[in-house]
Order: C-alpha cells, then sequence, then structure tokens
C-alpha cells in the first residue's frame, strides 16, 4: 500500500482565487479547498456585509468559520510541488532565472508572490525562507506565452487601467509612466465583484418583471370580470326597457282597437235600428197598399215618404285603423333603427378594444404597472 502510485491531475489541486496549485491549503465548511492566504484575502472583502461566502458554490457562512491548515491536503500538494519540481528540470520554458548572477540558468519555478523566476539552485533557499507563507509556485512550462511580457520576460501581474491591458511590473515604468495602475489579483477580484453583483441585479430585475406580468395577469382577469357582470347588468336593463315599451305599445294598440271597435258596435246599433224602422214602415207600406180605399190611401202614404235612410248611411270613421296602420310602419322602422344603432355603437366598441390592444403594447414597454401601492384598479359598474 505504501508504494502505491495514483495518477491525479494537478488542476485539481488549484486554489480557484489564484489559480495556483494550493499553498497552505485549508478547506471551509462546504468542502471546497483555498490557500490560507487566498480565502482570508477573499473574506475580508466581505466583512463589511458580515456574510461570508463560498467563491465557487456561493453557500454563505455567519458567523465567519475558523481556518484550520488540511494537512493530509497540504502533504500531497507538497508531494506534487516536489515531483513538478524534478519534472521542470527538463520542460522549463526559455526563461533566466532571475536571481543567478554572471551567467543566467534557466527558471523551472514562478514565484506568484515575490514575482520571480527561479532555477531549481535558488528555488530551495526560497521555499525555506518562506515557508508557512503564501507564496505560491507555478511551472514555468504551464505559463501561456500572453501571460509572459515579450519585452522583459517577466509576468504579466500588473493591469493598467489607463490602457486596459496587463502589464509586468517593469512596464511600469516603461511606458505606463503616470497611469492608473492595480495589481492583476486586485482588478480581477474588484472586476469579479461588479460582474457578481450586475448577475444579481438582473436577475432582481427579471424576478420583479416576472411578479409585474403576474399581476397583470391578475388585473385583466379581474377587469374582464367587472366588465362582463357591467355589460349582463347593462342588458339586461336594456331588456326590461324594450319589454317594458313593448308592453305599451301593446296597450297603446288595445286602446286603439277598443276606439275602433267601440265606434263600430254604436254603428250597428244605430244600423239595426233602421233596419227594425225599415221593416215596421214595410210592413206599414204593405198594409197601405192592399187598401181599396182610395181617400185613405192619399190621406196616410206621407207618413211613409221618408224612409230611415233617407238621409244617408251612416259614416265611419277610420282613423284608428289608419292609426294602426302608421304604429305597424313606426314599429318597422324602430327596429330598423335600433339594429343600426346596435351596429353601430358594437363597430366603435369592437375598434375602442383593439385600440386598447395596441396602447397596452406600447405602455407595457414604456410604463409598466406599478405593482407597489398594492392597489386593485377595478372598473367600477354602471349604476342601474
Amino acid at each position: 500500500m505504501a508504494g502505491m502510485n495514483i495518477s491525479v491531475d494537478k488542476e485539481q489541486f488549484c486554489c480557484s482565487v489564484c489559480l495556483e496549485v494550493l499553498w497552505e491549503p485549508v478547506t471551509i465548511p462546504c468542502g471546497h479547498s483555498y490557500c490560507m492566504e487566498c480565502i482570508k484575502g477573499y473574506w475580508r472583502k466581505c466583512e463589511s456585509k458580515e456574510e461570508y461566502s463560498c467563491p465557487q458554490c456561493r453557500r454563505t457562512f455567519n458567523p465567519k468559520p475558523a481556518l484550520c491548515r488540511n494537512t493530509m491536503l497540504a502533504d500531497i500538494v507538497e508531494k506534487l510541488r516536489r515531483t513538478g519540481v524534478q519534472e521542470a528540470a527538463g520542460k522549463a520554458a526559455d526563461v533566466d532565472c532571475d536571481v543567478c548572477t554572471g551567467k543566467k540558468h534557466r527558471a523551472v519555478r514562478f514565484c506568484v508572490k515575490c514575482q520571480t523566476f527561479y532555477c531549481e539552485m535558488h528555488l530551495k533557499p526560497h521555499n525555506e525562507r518562506n515557508r508557512g507563507r503564501m507564496h505560491p509556485l507555478t511551472e514555468v512550462t504551464k505559463l501561456p506565452q500572453k501571460r509572459i511580457c515579450s519585452r522583459h520576460n517577466k509576468l504579466r501581474d500588473v493591469y493598467c487601467r489607463t490602457d486596459q491591458q496587463c502589464i509586468c511590473s517593469l512596464c511600469v515604468k516603461d511606458g505606463h509612466k503616470g497611469h492608473s495602475v492595480v495589481a492583476a489579483v486586485e482588478e480581477r477580484m474588484e472586476i469579479q465583484k461588479h460582474l457578481e453583483e450586475a448577475w444579481k441585479k438582473s436577475k432582481q430585475r427579471c424576478k420583479e418583471r416576472e411578479k409585474e406580468l403576474r399581476d397583470i395577469v391578475k388585473y385583466v382577469k379581474r377587469s374582464a370580470q367587472a366588465v362582463e357582470e357591467d355589460s349582463e347588468k347593462i342588458f339586461t336593463r336594456l331588456q326590461r326597457s324594450v319589454e317594458r315599451k313593448h308592453l305599451e305599445v301593446k296597450e297603446l294598440i288595445r286602446g286603439e282597437e277598443r276606439t275602433a271597435l267601440g265606434q263600430t258596435e254604436k254603428l250597428l246599433e244605430r244600423l239595426n235600428q233602421q233596419i227594425v224602422e225599415q221593416r215596421r214602415g214595410e210592413a206599414e207600406l204593405e198594409a197601405l197598399s192592399n187598401t181599396e180605399d182610395h181617400i185613405h190611401f192619399l190621406q196616410n202614404y206621407k207618413t211613409l215618404c221618408a224612409p230611415p235612410d233617407a238621409g244617408g248611411r251612416p259614416s265611419i270613421d277610420v282613423h284608428p285603423y289608419f292609426s294602426l296602420l302608421i304604429l305597424r310602419k313606426a314599429l318597422v322602422e324602430l327596429a330598423d333603427k335600433v339594429g343600426e344603432v346596435c351596429d353601430r355603437e358594437s363597430m366603435k366598441i369592437a375598434e375602442l378594444v383593439d385600440g386598447g390592444h395596441d396602447q397596452s403594447a406600447e405602455n407595457s414597454l414604456s410604463c409598466p404597472l406599478n405593482t407597489d401601492t398594492g392597489t386593485d384598479t377595478h372598473i367600477p359598474p354602471s349604476n342601474p
């Protein structure tokens, strides 16, 4: 078991803050591990909020967890470092050691803290001198070309805010004098902080917009229900009004009918009386005609010379009849006008609704619904 070899990827033992192999590794309660100084520096920026979070999973802790060195992980990382130094002897990039005087030896490691390249001979005293301190090392072969300054052959560890580019420490005096420069790690933390805040605000705006739209859905449903109830009441009133007018017209028709029938019945009664008188006169005329006494006939015929209808037949007042015809015509015209009014007003309502849709689409972009007041906007029903 003691001689068992396990193949691991060194990237698994890199700190997510400095992106280098762990130095003095500590493990926080969520299970993620960091360099002791890296997580301390990250949490110092969180002291104002009094809420400490994991840079990877964002899990928060309160109070701040106590940090203890992960001994097992530290031993593994140390073995990886020793192995990496031995491998680097044959793989080192063509970068000179910054400590060598006279003839320069090839650098095998780079100290992020010291910002210095070390050859194998000068690396050991550096490690012994800074044991227990935050001096993370990285392999020279793992430094991409864009991280090395082509002019000074040094790591680009400084960020020029004026020119918005990464430079090395020597570039500050050579070409960037008087510019606003900060450590690359500091600029990264600042930008990362702004990005996190921007995404947080974006997420909050999405939640607010979602709440707005849900409130609009509730408002539309309540408004539609209110308008439907009002329309039911309005059309019920219209229906009752039409029924009431219908009863009035029916009563008017019946009144005209009664008037016309009354006049006709009176005329029939007078006509019956005339018929009775005619029959009596006819009987008298027949009796007088059968007499043989000429003197008697001449003395009595004058009483039969004026029959009851001598003045002409009785006249009939046709006014009620014509009134009914006029009323019928007026009702037909009323039905046509009511149909035209209903069609015209229905068209207006449809146009208002379509126009309201267009206006609502514009307002939804420029003037979103104010949901802070908590008031319930409701279309009031019309008075009955």
